[in-house]
């Protein structure tokens, strides 16, 4: 019985680890770039606080989702083209999200400059370990397979954190 239970243990604990970790599938694409308030400051944003979903069950305009043990609150999303183009802008408020077209952003270059929007694009490295954020490089922290999601390690950006949801290239 014992051998039973522990076998059952070492499987549960196998089939965990592979649902969250550090490496990328292979062929897959970015859709969508995320900024959200950090899983410390998230749980206690009023703004979203009675709205947070699965991530696997959001709606368009839900700005709170949770992904295991972590939630988040969006302040900002990127939706990206096949190309990792952006494609639309939307800012997360109190009311809710305030969408903008790639053709609205064009014609208000001070904002699209203040959002810093100007160079956009996103990519996954080609030894798929990092994502390249126009400019900046960054490293992945951890991967959520059943949720396509990566979450990016901590930056200097204090109580952020940037999330990329991606689908396989065939989809």
């Amino acid at each position: 019985m014992n051998k039973i239970l522990s076998l059952i243990l070492i499987l549960f604990l196998n089939q965990s680890c592979k649902e969250h970790k550090n490496e990328l599938p292979k062929s897959i694409k970015i859709i969508t770039k995320f900024r959200v308030l950090d899983e410390k400051i998230s749980p206690n944003n009023m703004n979203c606080s009675k709205k947070s979903v699965p991530f696997l069950e959001m709606k368009k305009n839900d700005c709170s989702f949770l992904i295991g043990i972590y939630e988040f609150d969006i302040e900002k999303k990127y939706l990206i083209d096949d190309n990792g183009n952006l494609k639309e802008f939307l800012k997360y408020l109190s009311e809710g999200p305030l969408a903008y077209s790639l053709n609205e952003l064009n014609s208000d270059k001070k904002f699209k400059e203040y959002e810093n929007l100007e160079i956009f694009n996103v990519q996954v490295s080609k030894n798929q370990t990092e994502i390249i954020d126009s400019k900046d490089t960054l490293e992945i922290e951890q991967v959520f397979i059943s949720e396509k999601l990566i979450l990016m390690k901590n930056s200097e950006n204090i109580g952020r954190r940037i999330l990329y949801e991606y689908e396989y290239e065939y989809e």
